[in-house]
């Protein structure tokens, strides 16, 4: 009876389930020889299956009710954007009470309705939105990580500054929130990864600097290509090289190719590494005020 009961419930039933077919009496007894394995408070499996990332993230549900869906690192785990790591993380609504236990961690928001689009089915589990567990998750992650990771998100369209703001919204007092709206305007200002928002955050807001546009889309002869940072009015651009992108002899071959028409459109550009970045944000400050204001006066005299 048991074993038909995990069976029909792919290797997992609460103690309510399998109470409705053995004895509390028969039950405990299995329990108690280790035939069944507690995952969580109420929650059972068959000794010798096999405890997956799946099977623990259905039992945490399981545990908690239909009240609760998976949330914080735990979301960003299933939506495949970070790897999973313990403890698990749901989150109810904070009229309901659930206590977490062992290896599981239950948060109690205000207004939260598991039914709403605060929520989505993904991989059959319950589990809050990609901006929300963004959100949510921010003051877990170590902070080297944070920006970095939102970066990524947005670069790959996983979701927007608006939806994340959306989400921000909901959660005002969150830990970190000033580096979050830090990680949001850069993103608006075109940033697609760390070493950008280093560039952006070291040298071009810098007030020695004219205000420049990152992401700035040219139109070549047969493609369009986006400029990192430009000064329009300069036609200067400014690439920045990260080790990923720009060491090969064939990166290298196609970033000069690229310059080169770029410089047939009248644009120069200046490039500089995440090193260069890093180290001599003032050095990279002064030649590119340098360029910009030979440039300035070189188009004001045709």
């Amino acid at each position: 009876m048991i074993r038909e009961v995990l069976d029909r419930n792919d290797g997992l039933a609460t103690r309510r389930q399998l109470l409705q077919r053995v004895p509390a009496l028969v039950l405990d007894g299995h329990v108690g020889r280790k035939n069944l394995v507690r995952v969580f408070p109420h929650v059972y499996r068959l000794r010798g299956t096999t405890d997956s990332e799946v099977m623990l993230l259905r039992a945490a549900l399981l545990h908690a009710g239909p009240e609760a869906a998976l949330s914080h690192t735990t979301a960003l785990a299933v939506w495949g954007v970070r790897a999973f790591e313990h403890p698990v993380h749901l989150t109810v609504d904070h009229g309901i009470r659930r206590a977490g236990s062992q290896g599981l961690v239950v948060h109690r928001r205000l207004r939260f309705d598991p039914t709403s689009e605060q929520c989505v089915q993904r991989r059959g589990l319950l589990v809050t939105t990609l901006p929300r567990a963004i959100v949510d998750s921010w003051p877990l992650l170590p902070v080297g990580e944070r920006r970095p990771l939102a970066l990524d998100i947005t670069r790959q369209g996983l979701t927007t500054v608006a939806l994340l703001r959306d989400a921000l919204a909901d959660r005002p007092n969150v830990g970190g929130r000033r580096l979050l709206l830090q990680t949001l305007d850069l993103i608006d200002d075109g940033c697609q990864s760390e070493l950008e928002a280093h560039g952006v955050l070291n040298v071009f807001r810098h007030p020695s600097l004219p205000r420049s546009t990152g992401q700035l889309p040219i139109q070549l002869r047969d493609r369009r290509v986006v400029l990192d940072r430009a000064w329009p009015e300069a036609m200067l651009a400014v690439e920045l090289d990260g080790a990923k992108h720009h060491t090969s002899p064939e990166d290298r071959q196609r970033d000069l190719a690229r310059d080169r028409e770029l410089a047939a459109l009248g644009w120069v550009v200046l490039r500089f590494t995440y090193a260069d970045v890093i180290r001599d944000p003032e050095g990279v400050r002064a030649r590119i005020l340098e360029v910009y204001r030979a440039r300035v006066a070189q188009l004001r005299a045709i």
